[in-house]
């Protein structure tokens, strides 16, 4: 992290309690509990259907499907516009690197071209249980400056339809002209060089959303498996059951458990930055000072420089 964000990780974590991100700053919240009575700090980032049903036809709302455009066409909430990875990354250039965020001209000019302005509410619904994907688009407008006017539909597209809930068939229409005016949330977004100084920084957890066995260093695609040293491992399948985030006196623990104490701000990372997405997602929401490596591992591991943790020798 920087000088600047790294201080205010820092004061929040020294006084007992937990950074909260905004749109703007990030601001001290309320310690997080450990009893069965731990909520979410940040509740409205998640939604429920019965929410979405009694909004879904708010003139200022936008409903994004999340998934591919077959399992779109297949089915979506009547007026939801259709998102894929590849319309929010940026292409795979010198850098080698697979879906990192682009340009805030491109962001921008992406969610004017979906219907979202300067006062839209947002939710974002993922088709099936894979909410890394929609995590990531969650992410991307909080980068963009949209927090507090986001939200992720809780069991998505396969809960609303399982409830009998009225689904369309047809694409949404072109959307009305609007103005979007970003306020990129660069503190949201890790480079390596602050992974790397976080790696000495005991005040700081570097969470590994990657499953278990990449982590261990079985395998991982990259040219060095293993993990970044000091980092703790959440399975990224570890916070939802089918489709729906666990409780959050369980992710509470999940995040206890695996030693990310309260007060410590939190770097997330994965193989791309997918992953790490929903972790990132998942820290915010129970009130951690939370920031994305978005080249993560595959950024990383591909950096001889810098040391990795592999895989324990017989």
């Amino acid at each position: 992290m920087n000088a600047r964000s790294l201080h205010r990780a820092c004061v929040a974590a020294l006084a007992g309690v937990v950074a909260v991100t905004t749109a703007c700053h990030r601001t001290a919240a309320t310690p997080i509990a450990t009893s069965s009575s731990a909520r979410a700090a940040r509740p409205n980032m998640l939604v429920t259907t019965a929410w979405l049903a009694s909004h879904v036809k708010d003139r200022d709302l936008v409903v994004l499907h999340v998934g591919r455009r077959a399992q779109y066409d297949s089915g979506h909430i009547a007026g939801a516009r259709p998102v894929a990875l590849a319309d929010i990354s940026a292409p795979v250039g010198a850098s080698k690197l697979s879906l990192q965020l682009p340009t805030v001209e491109q962001l921008t000019t992406w969610a004017q071209s979906n219907g979202i302005g300067d006062k839209t509410r947002i939710v974002i619904v993922p088709h099936d249980d894979t909410l890394q994907s929609a995590a990531r688009v969650f992410l991307t407008l909080a980068y963009l400056g949209a927090l507090n006017r986001t939200s992720l539909l809780d069991g998505g597209y396969k809960t609303w339809r399982s409830e009998g809930r009225a689904v369309s068939t047809v694409p949404a229409s072109s959307a009305s002209v609007t103005h979007f005016t970003p306020h990129p949330q660069h503190a949201l977004i890790a480079t390596m060089d602050e992974v790397e100084q976080a790696t000495r920084d005991a005040r700081i957890t570097l969470v590994d959303a990657r499953l278990t066995r990449f982590y261990n260093g079985d395998g991982g695609g990259f040219p060095r498996p293993g993990h970044i040293p000091t980092a703790v491992s959440i399975p990224f399948p570890s916070v939802s059951t089918g489709g729906l985030f666990k409780a959050p006196t369980e992710l509470h623990k999940l995040f206890l458990d695996a030693g990310v104490t309260a007060g410590k701000p939190v770097v997330t990372y994965c193989h791309i930055g997918q992953q790490a997405s929903l972790l990132w997602f998942v820290a915010t929401l129970m009130g951690y000072d939370a920031t994305m490596f978005d080249g993560s591992f595959q950024e990383w591991s591909g950096t001889d420089r810098l040391p990795v943790v592999g895989p324990k020798k017989p």
